[in-house]
């Protein structure tokens, strides 16, 4: 077995690091954590740079509330007050023309240390000016622009620089990343991971090449092939952005795992109908995720204060979980909720939807917080709330429901049942897959079904009680169960000769 380094690609942590780690972060989470229990210090944690075409080893030191504390985030400094006379404004600003001048001559070069140098100079005086001063400076370089155009460009960089500088854009954590020092060497990389969105810039370009070059192999935990089978469902960039991606992946690949059965089968289908080289079934396969749940409840006093923050009543609400976004169906749990109020006012529990805002939500969200149809407080929604307050809301709620469109995986379902709780979800194959038959799969064009279930767990003991008992076959899998099988497979795949394509393709 080779002892080269394993790069596992952290990119999508680091770039959505203000994001609670749900879903695919909580995913490329785990990814790390398994390789570094399982091979210690061969691992790297790394982040693409597209500006400067590589691969960057995150320091040790900051690695952690990087990765795992969304910390890191760029704090913008103190600026300087106006002066108390215009003199005094236009002497600054004068000062600072003679000051931006000398840092140029200082730091001349077009390498990025001298740029580095001089942009730090400049934007440290830029910060001696008030944002006032700064407005009037420019005007008046716009004004001298007629006489001399060549000024345009020198203001427009100017202006970048003031943004960044106001904002603590300058010296920020990527340019303590995005060294040299960091730099990974790519004669010294074995194999490289990629479990989070790697779609979202032209990082699978460059590792395509580096396994042509320098032999690296690629391995790639695909959540769903959403973008391609329901592209009108997708975020419109992903929609653009992931089709080029698969492309490159599906050419240049050693090893595939997926989150489900269902996204295996469509990966395969996908392959074989678009004419991509055959692609080995042995080596695609599907890692199913975790979803660890601690029965128990937590503390009273901690308990007491969510929900009495949240103005709800343990055991009177119904829970729904995910990121708001059209595929995941908000507007027809709406629908659903506005219908029940209307044919049963008075017996329907609060509806929570918890989840960060995605993309074209706005309207529906605007559309829910202001329906005079709906009683005061039908629907709560909530995009603040962290894993453990997270944990109490599914093990006081009622029910919950999942009616997204479709999914590779459905880590709600799973979550629900793991706390012993009904789930209602849609008919979407990998949504079933994840229920393993404890949850109740419904057809989103049966309405009348939806309704029908929802009052009678609201309001009917023994149906509940069947739903319960329905929900309590489930058996959990944990995350130490899916780090395992994932490195498990990873050290079986190093032990054959070979990549992913068949002998026939090859």
């Amino acid at each position: 077995m080779t002892e080269k380094t394993i790069l596992i690609d952290l990119t999508t942590s680091y770039a959505f690091r203000h994001w609670k780690p749900m879903g695919i972060l909580r995913v490329e989470h785990e990814v790390w954590r398994a390789f570094r229990m399982r091979f210690g210090a061969r691992v790297c944690g790394v982040i693409y740079d597209a500006s400067r075409d590589g691969f960057y080893r995150i320091p040790q030191e900051i690695f952690d509330e990087l990765i795992f504390r969304n910390g890191c985030h760029p704090v913008a400094p103190a600026r300087a007050e106006s002066a108390r006379t215009r003199l005094g404004s236009w002497a600054r600003i004068g000062r600072f023309l003679w000051r931006a001048q000398r840092s140029r001559k200082r730091f001349r070069g077009t390498d990025e240390t001298a740029r580095s140098a001089r942009e730090g100079a400049i934007a440290g005086e830029l910060l001696r000016l008030s944002a006032e001063e700064y407005a009037r400076m420019r005007r008046a370089l716009v004004a001298l622009e007629r006489i001399h155009p060549a000024l345009s460009a020198r203001i427009q960089q100017l202006d970048a620089l003031n943004h960044r500088a106001h904002y603590g854009l300058i010296r920020t954590v990527h340019e303590e990343i995005c060294t040299d020092e960091n730099r990974i060497d790519p004669r010294n990389v074995g194999d490289y991971v990629s479990a989070g969105g790697f779609w979202s810039d032209d990082r699978y370009r460059c590792a395509y090449w580096m396994r042509a070059t320098h032999g690296w192999r690629l391995r790639y935990y695909v959540h769903d092939l959403i973008p391609v089978l329901w592209g009108h469902l997708a975020e419109p960039t992903t929609r653009k952005t992931y089709p080029p991606a698969l492309h490159w992946m599906l050419w240049g690949v050693d090893q595939v795992w997926t989150n489900s059965e269902t996204t295996r089968r469509d990966l395969l289908d996908h392959a074989q109908a678009h004419g991509y080289p055959a692609l080995d079934p042995a080596l695609v396969a599907p890692v199913l995720l975790g979803a660890d749940a601690a029965r128990g409840a937590g503390e009273d006093t901690t308990r007491a204060g969510i929900f009495a923050h949240r103005q709800l009543e343990p055991g009177r609400f119904v829970l729904m979980v995910g990121t708001q976004e059209p595929r995941k169906n908000y507007d027809f749990v709406y629908r659903l909720w506005r219908a029940l109020n209307e044919r049963h006012p008075g017996e329907v529990m609060p509806l929570v939807w918890v989840g960060q805002p995605g993309w074209s939500i706005g309207p529906l969200l605007e559309m829910v917080r202001n329906d005079t149809g709906l009683p005061h407080g039908a629907i709560r929604i909530l995009s603040d709330v962290e894993d453990a307050e997270l944990a109490e809301l599914y093990r006081a709620c009622r029910f919950t429901i999942y009616a997204s469109h479709y999914e590779g995986w459905g880590l709600p379902v799973v979550e629900a049942l793991s706390h012993g709780k009904p789930c209602l979800s849609s008919d979407a194959p990998a949504l079933i897959e994840a229920g393993g038959g404890a949850s109740e799969p419904i057809g989103l064009f049966e309405g009348e079904r939806w309704l029908a279930r929802c009052h009678a767990l609201m309001t009917d003991e023994a149906a509940y009680a069947g739903a319960l008992a329905r929900a309590a076959r489930f058996r959990a899998r944990s995350w130490t169960a899916f780090r395992n099988d994932l490195t498990a497979s990873f050290e079986a795949s190093e032990s054959e000769a070979g990549g992913l394509l068949t002998e026939d393709a090859a």
